[in-house]
């Protein structure tokens, strides 16, 4: 069971005290005012304006409980930010922290008609809270409430954390509920990507996938027995991700790559059967390149893989175009520096995007495909069509980035890629469980990763791509200018930076 808080404890011991009707004043109510003003002298002309029990009292009673407790009540520079206005209690997050959790004690801020009112969690009816507070039907009583009223769940700083909730007490989550559980869960996951709201949407079940996926758990999306266990425990990944560049791209550098990107003359190019791309389309895959050029600087292992010179393999993309990349003026030998064959493939990657979904990051399952791109492994999805099932390829740099984005290591530059496009519903359907549904979501809301695992599948498994082998991909001198452009700005950048620090 859970340890009941010393302020609980005072709360239950006075129970049943009622205010006095009409002029008369229960003088157990008025003491409570006088221990508070000996416990906290700078309190009494304070207290001195409590002058009777036909004032609200609920604040009261929560304040002479947390004196008893040896811990002093909100208090602030205003009338309005202390203990005998109820909503003062959810105002003070030093004193007071706002918390999701409800264990008995827990503070409960609400409105209600009239104003507000503060009281103690005991426990759940059904989906009502059940407090024990005073000043309710004019009594320290138990008393129902709707969890909608509440404004604030409190614990105060002095006590400490809050008695943990046994992992065995943990109930069931899934996309759809709200509550106190769920913000615990989203406090709990580590770099939780979403607001800690106590709303289990979809971007709440996307960092629960990747939770469960960079912890080798059942991969479900839903937080259960096994799941909290392993958030109780703090379990270690199984699969580490390298760690990203410590200075990621900064607003400023954001805006000039963007500005590059839209005065390109790639903006303007009428793709083959698929007209001119959105700004956004092209803005953020600068922003891609941008962002792996800086993972390659620092040695990250994926950007690493996808810059190496060209092997002779076909299902490496620089050998299987060889030619094509040679005519552009585009080799990618190992005499061709590391940034620049990067670059080559980013450009190539430009037009791929292009052919498959006209740049539409948000793009659904490959409906012609038949059923066999029904499974959560091959059903394709994003910007490039890719499917999980090209994952094996690259290991285990693919994995890996799947938990660097999936934990939001790295930005996935949505709302540049989101410019002037208009997703549907039947876009952001996704297919099956597991892995395979983890990565169908993240091609999707975090496009700079969709980029990252294409150049890493071009590199190793080419052959994933039907418009690849079919030579229908058109790889652009503009496109490669455009990020050539961008790779001189972060080479400026860079030696900005090195001339300020020496």
């Amino acid at each position: 069971m859970t340890d009941v808080p010393k302020w609980l404890q005072v709360m239950r011991s006075i129970t049943g005290t009622d205010e006095y009707p009409g002029a008369a004043d229960n003088p157990t109510i008025m003491n409570w005012v006088q221990a508070i003003a000996n416990a906290y002298p700078f309190m009494e002309n304070y207290c001195n304006g409590y002058t009777g029990d036909d004032v609200a009292w609920c604040g009261l009673t929560v304040a002479y409980c947390m004196t008893e407790a040896g811990i002093q009540p909100v208090w602030g520079p205003s009338d309005t930010d202390r203990w005998l206005w109820a909503q003062a209690w959810a105002g003070n997050q030093q004193a007071f922290k706002h918390t999701g959790r409800l264990t008995p004690g827990t503070i409960v801020v609400m409105t209600r008609s009239g104003g507000g009112h503060v009281t103690l969690f005991e426990e759940w009816d059904g989906d009502m809270l059940v407090c024990r507070g005073g000043n309710q039907s004019d009594s320290v009583c138990t008393a129902k409430y709707d969890p909608d009223s509440v404004i604030a769940y409190c614990w105060p700083t002095a006590a400490g954390d809050q008695p943990q909730v046994p992992v065995e007490d943990r109930p069931l989550l899934e996309e759809g509920d709200d509550g106190p559980d769920v913000v615990d869960m989203q406090n709990m996951i580590p770099f939780f990507t979403g607001e800690v709201d106590g709303d289990f949407g979809p971007i709440t079940k996307d960092n629960v996938l990747a939770y469960q996926f960079s912890r080798g758990l059942g991969v479900d999306g839903q937080c259960g027995q096994q799941t909290w266990g392993a958030l109780y425990d703090n379990a270690p990944a199984v699969i580490t991700p390298p760690t990203p560049p410590p200075n990621p791209l900064t607003d400023a550098q954001q805006a000039a790559i963007k500005k590059i990107a839209e005065d390109s003359n790639i903006v303007d190019y009428d793709w083959e059967d698929r007209g001119e791309s959105t700004v956004g389309y092209v803005q953020g895959m600068a922003l891609a390149f941008a962002q792996t050029l800086l993972k390659l600087k620092a040695g990250h292992p994926a950007a690493v893989e996808m810059a190496k010179a060209r092997t002779n393999n076909d299902k490496d993309v620089f050998d299987l175009w060889k030619s094509e990349f040679d005519d552009e003026g585009m080799p990618n030998e190992a005499s061709t520096p590391a940034p620049v064959r990067l670059r080559h493939l980013y450009a190539f990657m430009l037009g791929s995007g292009m052919r498959e979904s006209s740049g539409v990051y948000c793009t659904g399952r490959d409906q012609s495909a038949g059923s066999s791109s029904q499974t959560s492994d091959t059903c394709e999805s994003g910007l490039f069509q890719t499917s999980y099932n090209a994952h094996g390829a690259s290991d285990p740099e693919f994995d890996q980035l799947m938990i660097e984005y999936g934990t939001g290591q790295s930005p996935g530059y949505v709302e540049t890629f989101a410019d002037d496009v208009s997703c549907g519903q039947s876009d952001w359907d996704c297919v099956g469980s597991g892995a395979g549904l983890l990565f169908q979501r993240l091609c999707k809301v975090m496009p700079a990763f969709a980029v990252e695992t294409h150049g890493l599948t071009l590199r190793n498994l080419c052959n994933h791509y039907g418009p690849v082998v079919r030579f229908e991909v058109e790889l652009k001198r503009d496109a490669d200018r455009m990020f050539r452009d961008v790779q001189e700005y972060m080479d400026t950048q860079e030696n900005s930076a090195r001339a300020t620090s020496s």
